[in-house]
């Protein structure tokens, strides 16, 4: 019986101890490729991002820990790598920064000088990587001794756009000097997955800020049924952004919600929404036209839709039969007479009728 019990307990032991030594060597190799990264928020986001699907998804834990092992890896060979290449100033634009993109070439560089007076230099790149294909990389680069130094960094299957700078100079004394990295997922998502850092000076280190998590905040803040499912288009300048906002029945490639302006701001080391305005493209129809003329033309684009429709069955055919009895689809033609009598001298609505027939 205690023998029973033994081998019992010690089998129950390995069970349990399983996924803690899977997770053990995700953390391993999360924490050391945290310690070479020039984005720690970025990746911190993304190692969050992970543990939610593991959580999640508990059959396929175990795949799931060695492809993140892998990433991570991969993640810390590229950042060593790329950390400890230096250039001279005259290859910026032909050799490049080895940041493990086979076939590499040079899309852009050049130079910025920031307000202390220090220049940093920059180098955009397209290749390829067995994982994941077509990639990116920026790298931004500032002076050692006659050479150039990598100090920040973005790489992977983005979209990369030129470096932009920020400084808020409305106080008595300017802040500090803020180099947006922007990128963007490739493909119809267009996520946003830039990044931004504070410059501290020629002798330290920059400092990543989170340009993410605001979005997240922003998300919840927005009104019920409307959401940020892309990037949004930045003003760095002056520090906003601007959205246009999708409704849960939209597509991904056709937003009809409205716009979202967001003012944004610096807190500590991240970006914040300071102020979030809504223009909300329904409310908006529905306090510019009269209550009869948008049911009228609401109908039609209704009765278009399922007159449209192919009666492929006897129950698809009654549905359709159902949706044109209701929405009164044979009296659109009377009704519309009526609307353009009692609407003869408004040139707008005459237009919004002809607009919603010429569709």
């Amino acid at each position: 019986m205690r023998l029973f019990q033994v081998v019992t307990s010690v089998f129950a032991a390995c069970l349990l101890a399983t996924p803690v030594l899977a997770q053990d060597a995700v953390n391993a190799a999360y924490e050391a490729a945290l310690a070479e990264s020039p984005t720690p928020v970025l990746l911190r986001l993304s190692q969050e991002d992970w543990a939610r699907w593991w959580t999640e998804y508990p059959d396929e834990r175990e795949s799931m820990e060695e492809t993140r092992v892998e990433e991570l890896r991969a993640t810390l060979a590229r950042d060593r790598l790329v950390r400890a290449d230096r250039l001279a100033l005259a290859e910026l634009a032909r050799v490049c920064v080895k940041t493990g993109l086979q076939n590499c070439e040079i899309d852009n560089s050049g130079s910025l000088t920031l307000a202390d007076g220090a220049s940093i230099w920059f180098q955009q790149q397209t290749g390829h990587t067995d994982d994941d294909g077509v990639s990116t990389a920026m790298v931004v680069l500032a002076a050692e001794g006659d050479r150039l130094k990598p100090i920040f960094w973005l790489a992977g299957p983005l979209g990369v756009l030129p470096l932009e700078t920020y400084r808020n100079t409305d106080g008595d004394e300017a802040g500090p000097t803020y180099v947006a990295v922007p990128a963007y997922g490739q493909g119809t998502g267009s996520q946003w997955m830039g990044s931004m850092f504070r410059w501290n000076g020629a002798n330290a280190a920059p400092t990543e800020i989170d340009a993410q998590s605001w979005l997240i905040a922003l998300d919840e803040a927005l009104p019920e049924g409307l959401g940020v499912w892309k990037g949004p288009q930045f003003h760095w300048a002056w520090l906003s952004a601007e959205s246009p906002l999708w409704q849960e029945s939209d597509a991904n490639c056709c937003a009809t919600g409205g716009e979202v302006y967001v003012g944004l701001k610096i807190e500590g080391d991240a970006l914040v929404a300071d102020n979030v305005a809504v223009d909300d493209a329904i409310l908006n129809v529905a306090m510019t036209v009269e209550p009869e003329v948008l049911n009228w033309v609401s109908r039609r684009e209704h009765c278009e839709h399922w007159q449209g429709e192919e009666p492929y069955d006897d129950a698809r055919r009654i549905e359709i039969a159902a949706n044109v009895e209701r929405l009164a689809c044979d009296a659109l033609g009377a009704d519309e007479a009526v609307l353009r009598a009692a609407h003869a001298e408004n040139a707008s609505i005459l237009a919004l009728l002809n607009r919603a027939k010429a569709e």
